[in-house]
């Protein structure tokens, strides 16, 4: 009997070990998977949830799972194709092309998936989501934009938000003024070290362009642009006059060397060797400037620029060395000496008339000037020359002559540059000039010397007889054209304050002006004094042109209440008439046809062309959203029109000059620089 207990006492101890082996296993079987994490398998260094566009996305799971079941209920917004591979308890999904750039993705698994013992998760991945990187950018630069004191021998650093295709950026890459350097790289971080020590008191400007593109091929979203300026010397050259390098300039030019400091005259008259040999005088004067009125008790501005003045016009089609020896010293105090300096300049060949020539602003030469080209673009030459930016030009109807301000005064010079008249009065300041329709007289805006509006006025040139007259008491932009930077553009496609915008009919009755608000005014000029004129609600954004066909005055421009800018039609009584939507300005074809711009569906303004008098709809000329155009007008017979185009995504720098035919077909390139073109009758 003992023997029997025992036995049946080992059973009992053996099931109740088994019943125990057996609940765990069942409590195991029925506890069902779960994801444990989720993430990227290339993130973004440094930036938490941001991923590279060719990113896998990684799920882990709590243990090995039925794979089906977690396919079907993966799921990814926006939507993108792709695959999902094993490893072990992970699912990898890659894509099977690279994600967008800068856009957000939510990743989710739905509940219910099993493990393999078929148990069913309760619960999934609600939402992991991560945006992948935008376009590569620039984090860091040394010096710091805007850096001031830069020391002449350092070297500028460039770091990336992540590694770049090296060659592309280099390609990309400029610096204003040139400078030869060398570009070394280290990761992220591009160095460039310049052959040579860089200029004292010197603004140097960085561009990389949009070509410049990561190791992936995505571009920069805008050209990337940083500034620094050089520690100053005891006398820093500023700028020469001309430019070094520059060809084209004119015969009558002067030749100058602006400096940072006031100088002394007593220093300067064995400055300077010119080869060839030139005669004339040298002289200390100061820059012109527009900026501030000045009482006559003022102090005079300071003489920073040494100008040499040739006695005779220069040979043309010569090449010009300009050597500065270092003797020029800083006025009070000698020991400040400039250093030595050599450039070079070439003239072009004067010509008699700028009949069937595209006249531009450009400051190619140094400062903002007038100059001519040929309609294919050879042959570019300087019309304007002095030390002030020219903010205005007309041409006068028959080619001869051009009307221009600089500083706030007003000159006429002949093409050829023969001659050049001041019709401005010593002190006042005027803007803005157009010819009369027989090239006799002027309209243009005047300050007074002390600054005040004096309104427009009409002054006869020279030969013409008559006293001068003011049509409109006030509307004069005001003071401050040359101090406008850069290219002198626009933020948008209209014309500055200074620039030329009033016109006159073809009989020389009527004209049109903007008034003080930037509205337009209709003056008729055959009234006694004071001259009658009609107010206008437009302001308007470009010039005044008038049209034959319309016996009308064309403008771009607002009415109060408008949220975009249009095409209008000003009668001589003033009447208004919006025609179409349009922006920058307007130009007439001697055939009636008109051009203007108009902004696509890709944001960008283009040329377009159209009728007036039809119901034909506008047809677009230009189609690169890369670049905007501004400024057209057509060439005499109306077959082409020339017009200048900035950065879409810096539209204050020029792209150059740019023609097309009126019919259709592909862009011309004329120049790289510029703004403003006008084909001259």
């Amino acid at each position: 009997m003992p023997r029997r207990v025992v036995s049946v006492g080992s059973i009992l101890l053996a099931l109740i070990a088994l019943a125990v082996v057996l609940l765990n296993a069942t409590l195991v079987d029925r506890r069902g998977p779960a994801v444990t994490a989720a993430g990227l398998s290339a993130p973004v260094e440094g930036q938490e949830g941001v991923a590279q566009t060719l990113t896998a996305i990684d799920i882990q799971f709590s243990e090995p799972v039925r794979t089906t079941t977690v396919e079907r209920r993966f799921r990814i917004e926006p939507r993108v194709d792709g695959s999902i591979t094993w490893d072990g308890s992970t699912a990898i999904f890659t894509p099977s092309e690279r994600l967008p750039q800068d856009t957000e993705f939510r990743v989710s698994v739905e509940p219910g998936f099993e493990d393999l013992a078929g148990n069913v998760a309760q619960s999934g991945l609600e939402a992991f989501t991560f945006r992948t990187i935008g376009p590569p950018a620039v984090v860091e630069t040394a010096p710091t934009d805007g850096a001031e004191g830069v020391t002449v021998d350092s070297t500028v650093t460039i770091t990336f938000d992540r590694v770049m295709d090296t060659d592309a950026v280099e390609r990309a890459l400029s610096i204003e003024p040139a400078a030869a350097m060398q570009p070394t790289w280290s990761g992220r971080t591009l160095t460039l070290a310049f052959d040579s020590p860089l200029l004292f008191g010197m603004t140097y400007t960085v561009t990389i362009q949009t070509a410049a593109s990561d190791t992936d091929g995505s571009p920069l979203r805008a050209p990337f642009r940083t500034a620094f300026t050089t520690v100053k010397a005891g006398l820093a050259i500023v700028e020469t006059l001309p430019a070094d390098g520059v060809a084209g300039i004119n015969v009558r030019t002067p030749i100058a060397i602006v400096f940072d400091h006031p100088i002394d005259p007593g220093s300067i008259d064995d400055a300077l060797t010119i080869t060839p040999s030139v005669d004339g005088g040298v002289r200390v004067v100061a820059l012109p400037d527009d900026t501030l009125a000045r009482a006559p008790d003022d102090p005079e501005p300071p003489r920073t620029v040494l100008l040499f003045e040739p006695a005779n016009p220069l040979a043309p089609s010569t090449t010009y060395t300009v050597e500065l020896d270092p003797v020029v010293t800083r006025e009070g105090d000698p020991e400040q000496v400039a250093t030595d300096w050599t450039w070079t300049f070439t003239t072009g060949s004067p010509t008699s008339s700028a009949h069937n020539h595209i006249a531009w602003l450009t400051d190619r030469s140094g400062v903002h000037d007038v100059w001519i080209m040929n309609p294919d673009g050879s042959a570019p030459r300087q019309l304007t020359s002095g030390l002030a930016s020219v903010s205005a030009f007309d041409l006068a109807p028959d080619g001869a002559r051009v009307a221009y301000a600089s500083g706030g005064v007003v000159r006429t010079t002949a093409v050829d540059g023969s001659s050049t008249a001041v019709v401005t009065a010593e002190g006042r300041f005027e803007y803005a000039p157009r010819f009369s329709p027989d090239g006799r007289r002027l309209l243009l805006a005047r300050r007074e010397p002390d600054g005040t509006d004096a309104g427009w006025w009409i002054v006869p040139l020279d030969g013409a007889g008559g006293p001068e007259r003011q049509v409109l008491p006030v509307g004069a932009p005001p003071l401050g054209s040359s101090a406008r930077p850069g290219d002198g553009l626009e933020p948008d496609a209209r014309f500055p304050v200074w620039a030329t915008r009033a016109a006159w009919d073809p009989t020389g009755r009527w004209a049109a002006v903007p008034a003080p608000d930037g509205t337009v005014a209709v003056i008729d000029l055959d009234a006694a004094d004071p001259a009658t004129s009609v107010a206008t609600a437009v302001a308007a954004g470009g010039p005044l042109v008038w049209s034959p066909d319309l016996s009308r005055f064309l403008v771009v421009g607002r009415e109060p209440g408008r949220a975009a800018d249009g095409l209008y039609a000003i009668g001589t009584d003033g009447t208004v008439e919006r025609r179409v939507d349009a922006e920058g300005s307007v130009a007439v074809s001697i055939e009636g046809a008109v051009a203007y711009l108009l902004r696509a569906t890709d944001g960008v303004t283009h040329v377009a062309i159209g009728s007036l008098g039809g119901s034909s709809p506008a047809r677009e000329l230009t189609s690169d959203g890369q670049m905007a155009d501004r400024w057209p007008a057509f060439s005499p017979d109306g077959a082409t029109i020339v017009f200048g185009r900035v950065e879409a995504d810096d539209p204050r720098a020029s792209r150059g000059i740019w023609t097309v035919e009126s019919r259709g077909g592909p862009p011309v390139a004329l120049t790289t620089d510029g703004a403003y073109p006008r084909w001259v009758p």
